[in-house]
């Protein structure tokens, strides 16, 4: 049974495989090597979006069992639009599309799933 949703998720070692965990309503989420910066930067993240959310329920499930996207699927729909948009008259990609496209990239690495 998941514990009380006032409690903030403690950031532990999963002993068989050493990799530090989260558990965030009922669901396991590994964030890497245990001890590591970059795992506790991952778990201040998923427990800051999940605070952010409300301590959502269906927080960490997914999109197609809470009928919501991910941020990678809305990043490669707004991508399509963005290669209609940004065209010039010749057909060819404007220079916007570049920027939109790193920012993009930078997004779906840190917030995809």
């Amino acid at each position: 049974m998941p514990k009380s949703s006032t409690a903030v998720p403690k950031y532990r070692k999963h002993r068989s495989s050493g990799q530090a965990v989260v558990t965030i309503n009922g669901r396991d989420h590994y964030l890497g090597p245990h001890g590591t910066k970059a795992s506790k930067l991952e778990y201040d993240r998923l427990v800051n979006q999940w605070l952010v959310t409300g301590r959502d329920s269906n927080f960490g499930l997914p999109a197609h069992e809470t009928g919501s996207i991910t941020v990678a699927e809305l990043i490669k729909r707004f991508r399509k639009h963005c290669e209609k948009r940004y065209r010039r008259d010749d057909g060819s990609q404007t220079g916007s599309i570049e920027t939109i496209k790193a920012i993009m990239k930078r997004l779906r690495a840190r917030y995809g799933d």
